[in-house]
């Protein structure tokens, strides 16, 4: 007897141990997740920030090069040449017709005196198309930050839906074991027990769906994270308070304003509308004269003249030139009276890019304090609905119990119980993610 004690007691020490293992092994598989990691991994992993910062770097890089527009251009040349047949000395002044090697080598130097103001009309609409880039990474940042917020709350909404119907599903089961044993001693009928089983396999299925979507929520959030499906985390749950849901909330009029002195779009709209001016002054500068001037150092060496070599020919050959350049527009086929049409048409539409993000946001903002507004109302009326749902449920299940009540209506009593639990789960997450939204929008990300 004592042996068979030792060995029962040996097997549950060794179980529990495997047990522990196993637990210890999956813990350290799963990565956990929460609403702010994810979106810093959205942030670092999205594609379309990742392309909106290069723009950036683009357009900062165009910028820089506008400045140095205002600086001359200097270029060296050298040559050296071989010429078979007749030449003239450029030295001498005399024909030649040996072969003759020839060098010309110079430094010269450009400089724009004057061209309508076009390099300072370059440079302002560079640097307001490089603020405007870089407004559009602030808004693609908040795009991402609006989708993962979106998608996270997908999964956790259907992490409480599946854990409404486990409670269903396991009450469910003791309903059952109650009622068979009381078909065993013969004050139930099987009827029951047919009907609860019927009852549990379609919860079964039930809850086979929900974890489908569960699955297709995470797959979802994943994919937008770019991170690896077939690793396993876990999903922190976001803690929301009763006074977070029932305090009043900021007038719309209000969210709507501070939306618009922030909107990273309606910032970068309104200086692509700016840009857009300034490439219309560019392209009337094309009507203009342009000033330039220019200057040269160079020398000639040929070898019909080599008494004082080439160091010495250059030395003795050397020329310098200055000049003035004067070039005036008189018919070009139209191209400059084309440029500046297009770009009028490139203004207006930079103008209806601006109302399209204005109008753009006022929905958004719209909408979500609306469904902001929905789930609060949705709330507390499901918060007072539940409370007699689980109190109609309460006195159904004491008289299902106590043989006083049929199966169905319990059954129902249960379904609209479970029902409630559903709507103030579903009402809470929507109020998280629109007041996220909406605080986005204001800029408090």
């Amino acid at each position: 007897m004592k042996k068979r004690v030792y060995t029962l007691t040996t097997r549950k020490v060794l179980a529990s141990m495997l047990l522990v293992v196993c637990l210890a092994f999956g813990v350290h598989g799963q990565t956990e997740l929460d609403l702010e990691n994810c979106i810093k991994i959205g942030l670092a992993n999205n594609l379309d920030i990742k392309r909106a910062r290069n723009d950036a770097l683009v357009a900062s890089s165009n910028e820089k090069q506008s400045k140095y527009e205002f600086w001359p251009s200097v270029n060296a040349f050298a040559n050296f040449n071989f010429i078979n047949g007749l030449v003239i000395d450029p030295t001498t002044g005399t024909p030649q017709t040996e072969t003759t090697q020839t060098s010309s080598p110079s430094i010269g130097a450009d400089v724009t005196i004057f061209n309508g103001m076009r390099n300072h009309h370059n440079l302002s609409r560079n640097r307001l198309i490089r603020d405007a880039a870089q407004y559009q990474v602030n808004s693609s940042e908040d795009d991402t930050r609006i989708f993962v917020t979106a998608f996270y709350l997908e999964v956790l909404t259907s992490k409480e839906n599946i854990k409404v119907s486990q409670e269903r599903l396991n009450l469910l089961n003791k309903q059952l074991i109650r009622a068979e044993k009381r078909v065993e001693v013969g004050v139930e009928n099987q009827e029951q027990v047919f009907n609860l089983k019927s009852q549990i396999a379609r919860e079964n299925l039930r809850m086979v769906n929900l974890k489908n979507d569960q699955d297709r929520s995470k797959l979802n959030l994943l994919q937008l994270l770019q991170l690896d499906p077939s690793q396993q985390y876990t999903y922190a749950t976001i803690v929301v308070n009763d006074e977070e849901l029932e305090e009043p909330l900021e007038p719309y009029g209000s969210i709507l304003e501070k939306a618009m002195v922030y909107s990273p779009s309606l910032k970068s709209a309104d200086l692509n509308i700016r840009a857009g001016e300034k490439d219309f002054q560019i392209a009337k500068t094309d009507r203009l004269p342009v000033v330039s001037a220019s200057a040269s150092y160079g020398s000639f060496y040929s070898s019909s003249n080599d008494a004082e070599g080439y160091l010495g020919q250059l030395d003795l050959n050397d020329q310098k030139f200055v000049g003035f350049n004067l070039s005036v527009p008189i018919f070009n086929r139209y191209r400059i009276k084309n440029n500046i049409q297009v770009s009028k048409i490139n203004m207006l539409n930079n103008e209806l890019a601006q109302e399209q993000a204005e109008l753009d946001l006022i929905n958004n903002i719209q909408s979500a304090y609306q469904n902001l507004l929905a789930a609060q109302s949705t709330h507390n009326a499901a918060k007072e609905n539940l409370v007699a749902l689980d109190q109609s449920f309460r006195f159904s299940q004491t008289s299902y119990n106590s043989g006083n009540l049929d199966f169905y209506t319990y059954l129902e009593s249960l379904n609209n119980k479970n029902t409630g639990e559903i709507e103030l789960i579903s009402s809470k997450y929507s109020f998280v993610l629109r007041k996220r939204i909406l605080e986005i929008y204001k800029g408090n990300s």
